[in-house]
């Protein structure tokens, strides 16, 4: 009956090299806040402090999404009386992608037979989301994991059992902890961009999580790479298109950019309508901009967020500093 969410599931499932690239987290403050913006799509409150107490005393971070998908808020808030609506909406805060047809229609049964709380159990205690994020990965967060609380499990799921503090680890053939240009599956330029000293190979802090780019590099600097690079250092498989597994900015503006809802991104996808004001990118005329309405890195938009109030108003957005043709 649910052959559609797991078939696309399969599907869906690249190569942990996304979950591996970023960092294995112990801030229960940040997961939440990851899942305030991505699921409830506005930033945290004070009540939010008890899903991080909860997380702390050791409640999962696929428990917590569960909970917050069958609130009181997110029902009233995202689900309308059209079922097929509201379960694209699940589809997309929880597993982070627009639902595929067979998976629609099944769910869409569901919810008419159950319910939505079924739904959403359906969802989360399904194959995709157990090998997506497990007990541990944040959904909507690009791939962070919790590992607070001492959880030793949290602290290698996604890598395949393998180090996740080291980047780039499936890559890794022969285990040496470094990344060769034979083993690595992306473009050259990508390489390049990544190889931080010129030497050849990824290694040390080129290939560890959370490591900061020198300054000079072609990787710090956030603003200034050209589509076309930027378009290189994204396609890390080098197939030609930007998978959702490697997209490094919020799902929302993987979904605009992704015009033909194919879940993926063109070279012609991506580089279309790159000149922008505060207007044309506050798409719901509220007066500030939100994560999920910005075009480019979560990086570029938390530097424009100056008060890191999870929006950028008016004062903050400055138009010269726009990324138009950067990350």
């Amino acid at each position: 009956m649910f052959r559609g969410l797991v078939f696309a599931g399969l599907l869906a499932l690249a190569p942990s090299v996304a979950m591996a690239q970023q960092p294995c987290t112990t801030d229960a403050r940040h997961v939440v806040d990851e899942l305030y913006r991505h699921m409830l799509e506005r930033s945290p409150d004070a009540g939010s402090q008890a899903w991080v107490d909860r997380l702390n005393s050791g409640t999962t971070v696929r428990e917590i999404v569960r909970q917050i998908a069958q609130s009181p808020e997110h029902m009233q808030r995202f689900f309308s009386s059209n079922s097929q609506d509201s379960v694209g909406t699940m589809y997309r805060h929880i597993l982070g992608r627009q639902p595929d047809s067979g998976g629609l229609q099944s769910m869409t049964n569901l919810a008419n037979r159950s319910g939505r709380e079924a739904v959403v159990d359906q969802i989360i205690n399904s194959q995709e989301y157990t090998r997506t994020f497990g007990d541990w990965g944040v959904p909507g967060s690009g791939g962070v994991v919790y590992c607070g609380n001492g959880n030793q499990t949290a602290a290698t799921q996604g890598t395949s059992g393998a180090n996740p503090q080291m980047m780039y680890v499936d890559l890794d053939r022969n285990h040496n902890g470094q990344i060769e240009r034979n083993e690595w599956r992306g473009s050259p330029r990508a390489f390049a961009i990544r190889d931080w000293n010129n030497d050849g190979v990824l290694s040390g802090d080129e290939v560890r999580v959370g490591a900061v780019p020198p300054s000079g590099s072609v990787e710090a600097d956030d603003y200034n790479m050209s589509a076309a690079d930027r378009f290189s250092y994204l396609d890390l498989n080098n197939n030609g298109y930007i998978d959702r597994n490697e997209w490094d900015g919020s799902l929302d503006t993987f979904y605009t950019l992704d015009t033909n809802n194919d879940n993926r991104i063109t070279r012609a996808e991506l580089n279309r309508g790159r000149r922008v004001n505060f207007a044309s990118l506050d798409a719901n005329g509220d007066g500030r901009i939100s994560l999920g309405e910005w075009q480019w890195s979560h990086r570029s938009f938390d530097d424009m967020d100056t008060n890191k109030d999870g929006v950028i108003t008016r004062n903050e957005f400055r138009a010269g500093a726009v990324p138009t043709t950067g990350r």
